[in-house]
């Protein structure tokens, strides 16, 4: 069902300049990987790397700006099939940056982290993992936001209207309590889109392999934690220099890591 979804959205979709091909065609190329790959199922070493070709071309459909949940969620699909746990996990964060209000990529994100091995006690396991989005945003889409904050606007003005009519102070209660009801929707969604601008003015990046944080750009600087941090891990780039990244954890940890040890997200 998602890809006969993401089927139509490209095609209805209008072009895009797309030097490698028409969208159409890299969309049926990456199809026929992932059904190879999923033909190949019984072998995995035969079908990671058909996997991997299904995922290469659904990023570069992504890349020419077709930023829909399906293909954030074909995308995770295809890396994680491939054996490539941190691309998929940048997948679908760039799927969140889109669409946050998408409870399918919400639901596959939070799946994705519950396959990161991450640490259960200890200072680096609070600073590791990441807490799942919360907030208006994340449960309604602009659209359904619109609909009912135009609902309420039309039920307080139809209250008061009623109200000047009968002279009888329910109506009136009843067009304050719309409208009350309609600033508090405009706050949290205000609030939230805030809080996720906040979140995501950093750039993203995901450890691509088990990887020590170190308090310098360089691998003679102590460790910041005893254990490394482990593959498929989410951080925030604060700096760089000399081949390497100065990063944010979720838990406000921060600490440098070598460039090659990273997968950056391009964003949504």
């Amino acid at each position: 069902m998602t890809r006969a979804v993401l089927a139509f959205l490209l095609l209805a979709s209008p072009a895009l300049a797309s030097p490698g091909g028409s969208d159409a065609d890299a969309l049926a190329a990456a199809e026929a990987a992932f059904a190879e790959g999923v033909g190949l199922r019984d072998d995995a070493v035969r079908a990671r790397p058909a996997f991997a070709r299904a995922a290469a071309g659904y990023d570069e459909l992504w890349h020419r700006g077709h930023h829909s949940p399906e293909l954030a969620l074909n995308r995770a699909a295809a890396h994680r099939l491939a054996g490539n746990l941190p691309s998929a996990v940048v997948a679908l964060n760039e799927g969140l940056a889109a669409a946050p209000w998408s409870r399918p990529v919400q639901v596959a994100l939070e799946d994705a982290r519950a396959a990161v091995a991450y640490p259960v006690a200890g200072d680096l396991a609070a600073q590791c993992r990441p807490a799942p989005a919360t907030g208006v945003a994340t449960r309604l889409s602009p659209v359904e936001a619109w609909l009912i904050g135009g609902a309420l606007w039309v039920l307080a003005c139809g209250g008061a209207a009623r109200c000047r009519m009968t002279r009888r102070p329910v109506w009136l209660i009843a067009a304050a309590a719309c409208a009350t009801g309609l600033a508090v929707l405009a706050g949290f969604w205000w609030h939230g889109d805030a809080e996720r601008e906040r979140a995501n003015a950093l750039p993203l990046v995901v450890l691509a392999t088990d990887t020590t944080l170190r308090k310098g750009n360089a691998a003679t600087y102590p460790a910041v934690f005893e254990a490394k941090l482990p593959r498929g891990v989410e951080a925030r780039v604060l700096a760089e220099r000399g081949g390497w990244v100065q990063v944010r954890l979720a838990g406000g940890g921060v600490g440098w890591v070598p460039a090659a040890s990273l997968v950056a997200s391009h964003g949504g």
